[in-house]
Parts: C-alpha cells; sequence; structure tokens
C-alpha cells in the first residue's frame, strides 16, 4: 500500500507540478464563466436551464474533457518514458499491475482537479441563481465517469507513442466532435458520452435539451458506471501487460 501511495503521490506532483497546469485550470473553468454570463441574463429557472445545457455543457465535453484527460493521461506514463524515469520505477521489485493501477488513478485525480472543478461552480452558479441544485452531483459523476474513460485510453497510448497528443486531439476532435455526432448510429461508440449518458439518466430534465448530443446513446447511470469500470481495467490490465514485455524484452 505505501508503494501505491508513493507512486500516486509522485504522479500527481509529476502532472500538477508543470507550468502546463495553469493553461489547463484556466479553461477548466471557461464553461462556469460562460454559465455565470449566460444565467445572469436569464430571468427563470427554465430559461436558465436551456442556457446551461447548451454552449456550456458542449464547451465542458468536447473540449474541455478531452483535451485535460489527453494532457494528463498521456504525460503519466509517456513522460516517464520519453525522460528514462521509467527504467528506475521498474527497477523497484513492485507488481506491474500496481504501478498501471497507481498511474491510472495519478492521471484521472489531475484530469479531475481541473474538470471537476469547473464543473463544480457551473452548478454552484445556477444553484445560487435560481436555487437549482439538481445538477451539482450528476453533473460531477458524468466528468469523473468521462475522464476515468479517457484518462484510461489516453495512458495506454502514451506509453505506446510520442505522437499520442496529435492522435488523442484527431480522435477527440474529428472522430467525438465530427464523425459521432454527424453519424447518429457511431454515438454508442464515444467515450466522451459515456458520462453524458449517465448525467441524463439522473437528470430527467436534461434529456430534451442533449438529445442531440447523446444520438443513439440511452440515458442511464448504471450502464455509464459498468463501462467505464471496464475501459479503466482493460486499460491498467493492458499497460501491466506492456510493461511485464518490457521487463522481458
Amino acid at each position: 500500500m505505501r508503494a501505491f501511495l508513493a507512486l500516486l503521490a509522485a504522479t500527481l506532483r509529476q502532472l500538477l507540478g508543470g507550468r502546463r497546469i495553469i493553461p489547463l485550470a484556466l479553461m477548466g473553468l471557461l464553461p462556469a464563466v460562460v454559465v455565470a454570463a449566460l444565467v445572469a441574463q436569464e430571468r427563470t429557472a427554465v430559461g436558465a436551464r436551456q442556457v446551461f445545457h447548451d454552449a456550456p455543457i458542449t464547451i465542458l465535453f468536447f473540449i474541455v474533457l478531452p483535451v485535460a484527460s489527453l494532457v494528463f493521461g498521456a504525460s503519466a506514463l509517456g513522460d516517464e518514458r520519453r525522460d528514462g524515469t521509467l527504467s528506475f520505477i521498474l527497477l523497484r521489485p513492485l507488481p506491474r499491475s500496481l504501478l498501471a493501477g497507481a498511474k491510472l488513478l495519478g492521471a484521472w485525480l489531475a484530469t479531475l482537479a481541473v474538470t471537476g472543478t469547473g464543473a463544480v461552480i457551473m452548478s454552484v452558479v445556477l444553484g445560487l441563481r435560481f436555487s437549482d441544485w439538481e445538477t451539482l452531483g450528476p453533473l460531477l459523476l458524468a466528468v469523473a465517469l468521462t475522464s476515468l474513460s479517457y484518462v484510461s485510453v489516453f495512458l495506454v497510448l502514451g506509453y505506446l507513442t510520442q505522437r499520442a497528443v496529435l492522435i488523442g486531439l484527431v480522435y477527440a476532435f474529428i472522430w467525438e466532435s465530427g464523425m459521432t455526432t454527424a453519424v447518429t448510429s457511431l454515438a454508442t461508440l464515444s467515450l466522451m458520452r459515456i458520462g453524458l449518458s449517465a448525467y441524463a439518466g439522473l437528470v430527467p430534465a436534461s434529456r430534451v435539451y442533449l438529445a442531440d448530443l447523446l444520438g443513439a446513446v440511452h440515458p442511464g447511470a448504471g450502464g455509464a458506471v459498468a463501462k467505464t469500470v471496464v475501459i479503466a481495467v482493460l486499460a491498467v490490465a493492458s499497460v501491466a501487460g506492456l510493461l511485464r514485455y518490457r521487463d522481458v524484452a
């Protein structure tokens, strides 16, 4: 347990200690700023809910979440491998699954520090303005699920290639924002919509606003949690397998 916590702490220092945290933190607050500006102009709770689920949600799930998850997920192991520090970590007699799990958890927590803060502030702004607090918990859960799904995939990608950021950006902005949005039947293959479906399942009133974003994905928190857990487990198993292969290669 001590080794796991030490690896987790080192990963968080690695990811949150550089200058990149400043632009990422500012980006994470962007949806909250948009919510504050739009909600201030609304006089009814219905109007506020509509604008809340329009541009701010789109910015959060289509821009902030994929970019933050990509940076932290790809860097968790990618930076270690490029800097040559991964070899020193692997000298320790630790289960490779433990190392993979610590890196995944560290990248996820770093992503949540950026995206979760913005999501909470979004809901707090709406709650303070119209005493509507229904979105707070579900939105935070949605962000947690989506970020974990993204980070799981990008963690593996960051280990496999130095072009992980470029590939991840193509995935996020061509596949997620383009293909799965234009072709609704492909929406079920979208990582971003896993969390969004959980949110829609917990906040039924939001479904009318999110129908176009969800596409063919059915709202439901239980299914979203199950999918995310499977993706995370597969990521840990994949990274652990790659590290074991490195040991014997």
